[in-house]
């Protein structure tokens, strides 16, 4: 390592690391929120489901339970009428009983005996004896067509005693002999069934529609006058599931976004669809999700301002320890290492050395007559001569590996690890020639009349037995050769003698 590595000397990554780690605490914490929020979101999903699910099956068993109350009473009509043997005035008798009987049902609008010409003989509704002809529609042509005693969904049809809309459900009416005596046939409002799903709070989106299995819209909440009767269309995941499904979907009467379960009844041709406001569904989720995500969104502001406020203190700390570091191993004047620096690594490199059995190589260089040089030139000329020579030498001496010190006075120190005698004698000679190449004057210096170096030179394989010689030896030994060039004559380099 040459003396300029100092300058190369960075502090550690700590603050770095600090900061990685931050950003990740953050990345987590918003990674975690975000899962949350989603699984969250999935059980308000399975929340919503569930619900419609159940509020559609409840409201397709009322549904049944309606129709089913209507069949009981037209059950008990056709047993009435029967047994009078479908005397005309018999069954015109039967007005009071379909008024006492219908009055207090709002799921029945009306109660109707139609004869076998289609003429009304009887009804709960009074003034429309013989005044109304039902022949033409389906129900009765159903009815007369057909001997069976089952009763007949009429879907949704325009009231024959009144004009409005309502549901037809109705049976048979057989004379004596079996033949065709007329029908019997009860109208229920739409309306009651858009009143009953009013009842359910389904937000302000929220709407329930009765569809027969035509894909006809027979009521609605909210009731729209204008679509009742038309056929809107099953969706797809509701025309083809068997019995009940759920899903989302876009309105086609109001473009409201839903989500909607739907339950078919296993007896009427009716099939009951729930829904609510996608939007309104998830407004409580979102509500929390904003509160949670400023809340979390401050949190992670914080941390990340405390965090990178530390890293910059550790940086900044690092920086200044770093730089102690470098001041406290270098030469303040020639910024090459000090001794301090050259004895830790002369004794690491010795005992690397000593492992692998690698030879290590001393280079004592010393400026011939400086102490002259300093009376002569003054101090600061002195320092900068120093100055000259030390960065000769650490630019002669550059490698990984190699260090360059200023080992006391006008003294350095080269340590040339895994360099032979030979290779360090070529090093000394080739310094020492750069530096008597730069001609700085030295009119004392005398015969050369400019700065010299002498070199003292040693290398060293080293013993891991520190019994056989240390790293002093070859400072001893390098001083030497140092001393001995100087006897003779100076300006030269001279090589360790081993005895």
């Amino acid at each position: 390592m040459s003396s300029t590595a100092f300058a190369r000397i960075r502090p550690r990554a700590s603050a770095r690391g600090l900061k990685a780690f931050v950003l990740v605490i953050c990345l987590v914490i918003l990674g975690l929120e975000g899962w949350r929020d989603l699984h969250e979101r999935d059980q308000e999903f399975v929340r919503i489901e569930s619900e419609m699910k159940n509020l559609a099956k409840s409201l397709a068993q009322h549904a049944e339970d309606i129709f089913n109350l209507a069949d009981a009473i037209l059950v008990d009509v056709v047993d009435r009428a029967e047994d009078a043997g479908g005397a005309p005035a018999a069954i015109r008798a039967m007005d009071r009983f379909f008024t006492e009987r219908i009055q207090a049902l709002q799921s029945i609008k009306s109660l109707t005996i139609y004869g076998p010409d289609g003429t009304v003989l009887s009804s709960s509704l009074p003034g429309h004896r013989s005044k109304v002809n039902a022949q033409s529609l389906a129900f009765f042509q159903h009815h007369k067509a057909s001997p069976g005693d089952k009763w007949f969904f009429g879907s949704l049809i325009r009231d024959p005693l009144g004009g409005e809309w309502v549901l037809s459900l109705s049976r048979r009416l057989n004379n004596a002999d079996g033949s065709f005596g007329g029908v019997v046939q009860a109208s229920i409002p739409p309306r009651y069934f858009s009143n009953f799903f009013g009842r359910f709070d389904l937000g302000s989106q929220g709407t329930v529609v009765l569809f027969d299995t035509d894909g006809i819209l027979l009521s609605r909440y909210p009731y729209v006058e204008a679509v009742m009767g038309t056929k809107q269309g099953i969706y797809p995941w509701l025309k083809n599931a068997m019995s009940s499904g759920f899903g989302e979907y876009v309105s086609p009467v109001d473009g409201v976004a839903r989500f909607a379960a739907f339950q078919r009844n296993h007896i009427y041709p009716v099939i009951v669809f729930a829904a609510v406001g996608r939007k309104e569904s998830l407004q409580n989720w979102r509500d929390d999700v904003i509160v949670r995500s400023l809340a979390i969104g401050i949190v992670v502001l914080i941390i990340g301002t405390l965090g990178w406020s530390l890293a910059g203190e550790l940086r900044r700390r690092e920086a200044a320890e770093a730089e102690l570091a470098i001041l406290a191993a270098t030469d303040g004047l020639t910024s090459l290492a000090n001794r301090r620096s050259f004895d830790r690594k002369l004794e690491e490199t010795w005992l690397r050395a000593s492992r692998g059995s690698e030879p290590v190589s001393l280079l004592l260089v010393d400026v011939d007559r400086f102490k002259t040089y300093n009376d002569i030139y003054g101090h600061q000329a002195g320092d900068a001569c120093l100055q000259i020579v030390a960065q000769t030498l650490a630019d002669a001496a550059h490698g990984q590996r190699n260090l360059v010190a200023r080992y006391g006075g006008e003294e350095l120190a080269v340590l040339l690890p895994d360099l032979d005698a030979a290779g360090a004698s070529a090093m000394a000679e080739a310094i020492r020639a750069k530096i008597e190449a730069l001609g700085v004057p030295h009119e004392a210096n005398l015969p050369s009349g400019i700065v010299t170096v002498s070199i003292g030179s040693a290398t060293q394989v080293p013993d891991p037995d520190r019994s056989h010689g240390g790293p002093r030896d070859l400072i001893a030994l390098a001083d030497a050769a140092l001393y001995r060039a100087k006897q003779d004559g100076r300006n030269r380099v001279a090589a360790a003698q081993i005895h």
